[in-house]
């Protein structure tokens, strides 16, 4: 048993002018387990250096052309991580500084016994084992601030990014790489009606004011779309030594699927009591339309010349059609759920309306994410709401304006985004919920699509930018019934 060879602790570099004290060294370490490599000149040293890896060297500080220290600065130069340790038969105070200037860890006096040597290196092995601990500690906080599912980074005074983790690739669209090389990217990705709060935050901290911060704002992806955003501040600090001015560390959470969870909410809570109010006036006013129109009628067959009862008739009728609306609202909806692919209704929506009522001035960008996943909903119904928004959208516009429609997928959801320009034509669109009693064009049409969308579980957005108002579909990707189940 005693012939079974060990496996060695590593090799270990030895340099010294004297050939003896080579031999005595190795044979230290054979015994205590490492693999010595020995040499009497720093150039001989060098060369054996660029061709192995060496976690060790046992250096003396008298050494012929090149001294032990300037050996020693060359061989850190190549691993600052290589342990030095100096032998000299002419110790003294100011060749242990020099020595610990120049990247030691110990210092042996010669001549040195076995117990000596066996303490240093004891503490190279305590050494390494703190630096093992040390790289795991350093790649494990590496690996906690890449993969945690926010941005975290590091931000000048001068709004440039220092550092940012991946998260930035697909939370925004873009790799640390190119946030960090572009001196504005930061200013460029939050929304232009946000960028003046979060220029004034970030200078108040700056400037001394409060550090430390948690603000909701918004984010635009590289594709465009709105990311809904916190901005935390981690905390700030004076003059960094390494860049020479000022930074502030934070984090960026995406809170987009939040925000849309509670304007589901609110539309959800809407949608009800219009629900509810509808129903009641339908019931309310449906038998005096019935007796209204019906009197007038008979008014206007005894009495033809009476010109008045043509405003009552037209008036009636009008009601009717209101009522005919809500009933209409209020008609359940049968939902019958099925792979769909938006990506391919859309385009089949657009193909439609454009050989249909489409208006002549209006044509079609199609941005469609091209890896974007099947869904379960209702296909015809959403076929409907589909083009009904790009029937409306296409109303009003001036010629040759382009409607820009866009898919992208989000944690939950997918968003089909539906851009129409501003014109002085179409200013008609609802910033709110519209109800059935709403006249219009845009309005009738818009009511029913939200109606669809609740009882399949979506969400229909709406915002006016500077040159468009965009609307925004939302459907869940996590709706998959049990087969053959209709709602």
């Amino acid at each position: 048993m005693s012939d079974i060879k060990q496996p060695s602790k590593g090799t270990v570099l030895v340099v010294d002018d004297e050939p003896d004290l080579c031999e005595m060294v190795a044979h230290f370490l054979r015994a205590e387990g490492y693999e010595p490599v020995l040499c009497t000149h720093p150039g001989e040293a060098l060369e054996l250096y660029a061709q192995n890896n060496f976690d060790l060297a046992f250096l003396d500080i008298n050494l012929p052309e090149m001294s032990g220290l300037e050996l020693a600065s060359r061989l850190r130069q190549a691993d600052p991580y290589v342990e030095i340790v100096f032998m000299t038969g002419f110790g003294s105070f100011d060749s242990a500084i020099q020595a610990i200037r120049a990247g030691a860890y110990d210092y042996l006096r010669k001549p040195f016994g076995i117990n000596d040597f066996r303490l240093s290196l004891q503490r190279f092995q305590e050494r390494q084992g703190l630096k093992k601990q040390i790289r795991t500690a350093e790649q494990r906080y590496f690996d906690l601030v890449q993969n945690i599912p926010c941005i975290i980074f590091v931000i000048r005074k001068d709004f440039r990014m220092e550092f940012i983790s991946r998260a930035c690739r697909w939370i925004l669209g873009f790799s640390p790489e190119e946030a960090t090389s572009d001196p504005e990217w930061f200013l460029k990705r939050v929304h232009a009606e946000d960028i003046h709060r979060i220029r004034h935050l970030f200078m108040s901290a700056f400037k001394g004011g409060d550090s430390k911060f948690s603000v909701e704002c918004r984010f635009l992806h590289r594709d465009g779309h709105v990311i809904h955003a916190m901005l935390n501040s981690i905390s700030a600090t004076g003059t960094d030594t390494g860049y020479g001015e000022t930074h502030i560390e934070g984090i960026i959470i995406d809170i987009s699927d939040r925000v849309l969870l509670e304007k589901s909410i609110v539309q959800k809570e809407k949608l009800n009591v219009l629900g509810a109010v509808s129903a009641e006036v339908a019931h309310e006013i449906r038998n005096p339309i019935v007796s209204i129109g019906g009197f007038a009628r008979r008014l206007k067959k005894a009495h033809p010349d009476w010109h008045d009862i043509d405003i009552i008739l037209e008036e009636s009728e009008r009601l009717e059609d209101i009522l005919h609306r809500v009933t209409a609202y209020l008609k359940p909806v049968k939902v019958t759920y099925q792979e769909c692919d938006v990506n391919r209704l859309i385009a089949e929506c657009a193909e439609r309306v454009s050989t249909g009522t489409r208006p002549a001035a209006l044509r079609f960008n199609l941005d469609l994410e091209p890896s974007l996943p099947a869904i379960y909903s209702d296909r015809d119904l959403l076929v409907e709401i589909f083009s009904d928004m790009i029937t409306n959208a296409g109303r009003g516009t001036e010629e040759y304006e382009i409607l820009h429609i866009r898919t992208f997928e989000g944690v939950n959801h997918i968003h089909v985004e539906f851009m129409v320009p501003r014109t002085e034509a179409n200013t008609g669109f609802p910033d709110e919920i519209p109800s059935p009693f709403d006249e219009g064009e845009h309005k009738t049409g818009l009511s029913l699509s939200y109606r669809l969308l609740k009882e399949m579980g979506g969400l229909h957005s709406f915002t006016q930018e500077k040159d468009h108002y965009v609307f925004t579909i939302s459907l869940s990707k996590s709706v998959r019934p049990d087969p053959g189940e209709n709602t």
